[in-house]
């Protein structure tokens, strides 16, 4: 009798921890964050197998991807050291003289490969003499703990330092010529950082930017459309949830592997909002995030869930600035992009455009890629109008 109610309590325990893997799963991933291990199962049926995941090269995934994105290849690749001896994978496409450079920043889990029909679409409309100069070079990484790029300490897992790799970045493979910035969900935020960080960047060096599918902050109080009831279990359920991911790891991935038919759901779920999302555009999100390990997923949730950079916004206010979204983006719901633009055009300033995607998720950018892409080329188009080449 006495073991009844210990009993009672591992089970309630057990499924609490379940129940917090899969919370934090849904609240912090940029895609919905499927399970790493499930990821590797899939790619174990339609390509490397789980094992030899890791040694398969990023561009090597994407050129057997079920999307048949054919992406651009790379015309070089570097690593770049971070201030804390961390290296950035790099990828770009395009001459190293053109007169502007794009680079683009990620989102939480994913990689550079996001990107995927971006880099193929705007590396031939931009990137690509078609009996002219090009207009711009395609600089393309891969956040710390995330693809091909290094981990730093856990203490270094926060938007401040996402920004400084950022400018690390420019400072390295763009010291001079004017840049856009363009950004993914956590990879916006990475750019209202550097803005906090560095504003005086912002209509010198940094002539436009793209915030799409992000926020300024408040995060935390975010319920991806879930009923209040299991809104309230994942606020107790995510602090057990984090540190189990921090410091039971293996443990961390285990649940996930338990609870893989439910986070499939919720990849689907939390990340497109087409009722007929080809499914190889789940399981290339998968693919992406199958490196990233739980514990880099638990140490970034907190400078996503406490994040505001709403007072990093007045740099952007100089300088031409796409706001994108989707619709029905249940992850950062667009009232998130409405806020960032009412901050960007208050008492009649700065030059925002506002472009909200029908029928899209949060990965607008693989679910919408054509419609990302022609408002990605305007913005570039605006941008060298004004801007006088090679300045």
């Amino acid at each position: 009798m006495a073991r009844a109610p210990q009993r009672a309590h591992h089970t309630a325990h057990a499924v609490g921890v379940v129940g917090a893997v899969v919370g934090l799963a849904a609240a912090g991933t940029a895609a919905g964050v499927a399970l790493t291990r499930m990821a590797r199962r899939r790619l174990d049926v339609a390509g490397p197998r789980p094992a030899d995941l890791a040694a398969v090269p990023d561009a090597e995934l994407l050129a057997s991807d079920p999307l048949g994105a054919e992406a651009r290849r790379a015309d070089r690749t570097a690593h770049v050291r971070a201030d804390d001896g961390v290296l950035l994978h790099v990828e770009e496409v395009g001459p190293r003289d053109a007169p502007l450079t794009v680079v683009f920043v990620h989102g939480y889990t994913l990689s550079m490969h996001s990107w995927a029909f971006q880099r193929r679409t705007l590396g031939a409309r931009l990137a690509t003499a078609n009996g002219h100069r090009p207009t711009a070079r395609l600089v393309f990484y891969d956040q710390r703990g995330h693809g091909a790029s290094g981990r730093g300490s856990s203490g270094h897992s926060t938007i401040e330092q996402l920004a400084r790799d950022l400018a690390t970045v420019l400072a390295t493979r763009v010291p001079r010529g004017p840049v856009v910035l363009v950004g993914h969900s956590m990879g916006g935020m990475t750019i209202m950082g550097l803005a906090a960080m560095r504003p005086e960047l912002f209509g010198t060096r940094v002539v436009g930017a793209a915030l799409l599918s992000t926020s300024s902050g408040n995060l935390a109080d975010l319920n991806f459309g879930m009923p209040e009831f299991l809104t309230r279990v994942r606020a107790v359920t995510l602090p057990l949830a984090a540190w189990t991911m921090r410091r039971r790891p293996a443990f961390a991935e285990r649940t996930r592997r338990v609870a893989a038919d439910l986070v499939s759901v919720l990849t689907r779920s939390l990340s497109f909002a087409s009722a007929d999302v080809d499914p190889a555009l789940v399981h290339y999100v998968d693919a992406m995030i199958a490196g990233t390990p739980v514990d880099v997923i638990a140490e970034f949730y907190p400078a996503l869930a406490g994040l505001d950079e709403t007072g990093s916004l007045e740099p952007l206010r100089a300088i031409p600035t796409l706001v994108l979204t989707g619709d029905a983006d249940r992850m950062i719901p667009k009232e998130h992009s409405e806020l960032i633009l009412e901050r960007l055009t208050r008492e009649g300033g700065g030059s925002a455009e506002f472009v909200v995607v029908p029928d899209a998720g949060h990965m607008v950018l693989l679910e919408r890629p054509d419609e990302v892409s022609e408002a990605l080329a305007a913005l570039v188009r605006r941008v060298a109008a004004a801007k006088p080449a090679g300045r």
